[in-house]
C-alpha cells in the first residue's frame, strides 16, 4: 500500500505523511476506515517503527486521524476538513524560502520550482 523511496531528502516519515493525506483526498481511505499498524507499516516499508509512529503522531496532531486505544489508528471523519496540515506545511516552507531569498535563489526561479513540482504531481 505505501512506497517510500529511501534515497530521497524528504525524511520517510514526510513521505509516509503524504501518501496517507494522499489517500485520503482520493478516497482509497475513507472516514473511520482502519490504517494498519504501525508495525506493519515498518515491515512493509522497511523502516523503524518508530519513524511510522512519528508520521502517526504528527497526522494525530493535525487531526487527519485518531487513535483508540487498544483498538488501531482511523481516518478522522473530518480529515479532509482540516486545515491545519496544510498551515503547517505553509508555516515549515516559509522559513525555507526566507532562507533561500536571502542566499540569493531568485523569485522566479522559486516560482519554476513551485510549478515543476505541481506538474509533476499532477501526471
Amino acid at each position: 500500500m505505501f512506497d517510500v523511496d529511501t534515497r530521497s531528502r524528504i525524511p520517510i516519515y514526510e513521505q509516509l505523511k503524504d501518501q496517507i493525506l494522499n489517500f485520503i483526498r482520493v478516497g482509497i481511505l475513507e472516514p473511520d476506515a482502519k490504517l494498519p499498524s504501525i508495525r506493519s507499516v515498518a515491515l512493509e516499508i522497511g523502516a523503524n517503527v518508530n519513524t511510522v509512529k512519528r508520521a502517526f503522531q504528527e497526522l494525530e496532531m493535525d487531526g487527519v486521524i485518531y487513535t483508540v486505544a487498544g483498538k488501531g489508528s482511523f481516518v478522522s471523519p473530518t480529515a479532509l476538513d482540516s486545515n491545519s496540515a496544510a498551515e503547517k506545511a505553509l508555516d515549515s516552507i516559509e522559513e525555507q524560502i526566507r532562507s533561500a531569498k536571502h542566499k540569493g535563489v531568485k523569485k522566479e526561479e522559486m516560482l519554476k520550482l513551485i510549478n515543476r513540482i505541481y506538474e509533476e504531481d499532477d501526471e
